[in-house]
């Protein structure tokens, strides 16, 4: 079941580019890349990746994700696996 998708993402604002096929922004395992959470493909991908490594199997689970890092995320944190870190480390607090 898919829980996130571009049409039920929460903000509608997000840039949307085109990256290349592979590219590590959208693609791979959460690592040392840098992440833009205004940037669409970014976040759903991050959303996506979150969603299977915590096994979340509910839409509000996945909407949260979205909320925590759209809204909250620090601006220190800028690369995936720093953004998945303190997701997990402040989940109970949203």
């Amino acid at each position: 079941m898919n829980l996130i998708s571009k049409p039920n993402m929460i903000y509608k604002n997000y840039l949307w580019k085109d990256f290349e096929e592979g590219d590590p922004k959208i693609t791979g395992k959460l690592d040392s890349t840098l992440f833009d959470k205004r940037e669409g493909h970014e976040m759903l991908y991050i959303l996506e990746k979150l969603v299977e490594i915590w096994k979340l199997e509910d839409r509000i689970s996945a909407r949260k994700l979205e909320k925590m890092i759209y809204k909250f995320l620090p601006d220190d944190k800028q690369k995936q696996e720093d953004v998945k870190n303190w997701v997990r480390d402040n989940w109970d607090y949203f």
